[in-house]
């Protein structure tokens, strides 16, 4: 079994093409180290939106667009409310707490040390379903939906949410609430 393997190895190498000289040349240390991002604990940009308390943690214009990261506190019975990315895949990374997730038909309770992935145009949404705040990191990709988070952030907050703008400006990202029954 071990030769097996080790033929299958050597044969593997045999066809693996080599690195060009080009390629070699593209690897700039330097600059990969510039792209390095690290986020101290307290670090991020904080928005309020809905129930929750949203971190940007690593944004898009970090990542030259291809994700960015949060970390979302949801009070108990916080969480937004049914919705769909045309645009973003998400997965969620429960960190502290109770949480159910609603997607598609489905609803399924998970805990700390849950890892959730949502395709996009997954209808879908999450609720704390604990006694005590509960924590989720949150890769969203591509980037740059953030940028929602940013403009829900600046709507004022001494009066009651206009839910009409809200949909206006989700819908400028690719993003649709539902009604809580998914439409039916």
């Amino acid at each position: 079994m071990l030769s097996a393997f080790v033929t299958l190895l050597f044969a593997c190498n045999q066809q693996t093409e080599q690195p060009s000289v080009s390629n070699i040349e593209a690897f700039d240390p330097v600059k990969l180290e510039q792209k390095t991002v690290i986020v101290e604990p307290d670090g991020g940009k904080t928005w309020n939106i809905f129930s929750l308390q949203i971190v940007g943690k690593i944004m898009s214009e970090q990542t030259d667009g291809a994700y960015s990261v949060v970390l979302s506190t949801t009070p108990p019975n916080g969480g937004p409310p049914l919705h769909v990315h045309d645009r973003e895949d998400e997965v969620f990374y429960v960190l502290e707490g109770t949480y159910e997730f609603t997607y598609g038909q489905q609803k399924k309770v998970v805990g700390k040390g849950a890892l959730v992935h949502l395709p996009r145009k997954l209808p879908h949404g999450f609720r704390n379903v604990g006694d005590t705040p509960g924590l989720l990191l949150n890769t969203i990709t591509p980037g740059g939906f953030e940028q929602f988070f940013e403009e829900i952030d600046q709507l004022p907050k001494n009066q009651p949410l206009d839910r009409q703008k809200v949909q206006e400006i989700a819908s400028t990202y690719g993003l649709k609430f539902l009604p809580a029954d998914g439409g039916k």
